[in-house]
């Protein structure tokens, strides 16, 4: 039996409540053996004897032991939910405290970086990047809106159960069907294939992809083009934080709506890019 005070982070756990090495091990040995005497202490936990008194006064102080007097005297461990419960509670209300203070302070900071960003055009480009960037998500993998064509919809769903396999978080919303120039596309019949996350929803014509709330890709029609074909939609993509999970916010408030689940809307009431 390997024991307590043989064991670093036992030792360094209890270090981090506030006590010294040798207070870690005399309290670590108390909870294996019980109560003892101070002699047998010292021997157990590998403290001089010229130090376990001095370590003993000062457990007793922070009562983390109880001391029977006597010749020779009982020491006893005072109960971990009580010794330990009292200090876990106040370590997290100061780190409560500091995360309430440092997010203040970086909410209001002025954001004085410039962010990372730039323009794709085509839905080729546009196609790669998206790729690029699902294959990066460790976290959190956001997709919503409808403008989507035909040729995109197996490599994204490729990505989709690529990424849920790694455990990110999938949320998908679309109208559904999409109705391109040439054709309607079922897209909640192929990503429910591999992944549940998917919600049919009155979602704009557009498209927007956000990953680990570090970077998101916006794809929108050409506001010149009279449909949107495959050479005139045009993408923005920017690697921001507080941009990425400002737009993610927006979304949650609306994903899990139940008027908004389903296999999707009449192909009737589909949106096209002429329509909008």
């Amino acid at each position: 039996m390997v024991r307590m005070t043989s064991d670093p982070k036992t030792i360094a756990l209890l270090q981090t409540l506030g006590l010294s090495t040798y207070d870690a091990k005399a309290y670590a040995v108390l909870m294996r053996i019980g109560s003892t005497t101070p002699f047998i202490l010292a021997e157990e936990a590998g403290i001089p004897r010229t130090k376990i008194y001095e370590t003993i006064k000062r457990l007793e102080a922070q009562d983390w032991i109880r001391v029977e007097k006597g010749r020779p005297g009982k020491i006893s461990p005072v109960c971990p939910s009580e010794a330990i419960g009292r200090r876990k509670s106040a370590i997290v209300a100061e780190i409560d405290r500091l995360e309430t203070e440092f997010t203040m302070q970086y909410e209001k900071r002025t954001e004085t970086e410039i962010p990372k960003a730039s323009i794709i055009r085509g839905i080729d480009n546009i196609a790669v990047k998206t790729a690029e960037m699902m294959g990066r998500a460790r976290a959190s993998l956001y997709l919503f809106g409808t403008l989507y064509y035909p040729e995109e919809l197996a490599p994204i769903k490729g990505q989709v159960a690529a990424a849920k396999r790694r455990g990110v978080v999938i949320r998908i919303s679309s109208n559904n069907p999409v109705r391109t120039k040439d054709m309607l596309v079922d897209v909640y019949e192929s990503f429910s294939q591999v992944t549940s996350d998917v919600q049919v929803a009155p979602e704009p014509f557009i498209r927007t992809l956000t990953i680990d709330n570090k970077e998101m890709l916006m794809m929108f029609p050409l506001p010149e083009a009279g449909m949107a074909a495959r050479e005139n939609v045009v993408a923005l993509w920017v690697a921001n934080d507080m941009v990425t999970r400002a737009i993610n916010n927006v979304f949650n408030i609306t994903w899990g709506n139940p008027k908004w689940t389903g296999a999707g809307a009449d192909p009737e009431g589909s949106v096209t890019a002429r329509e909008k």
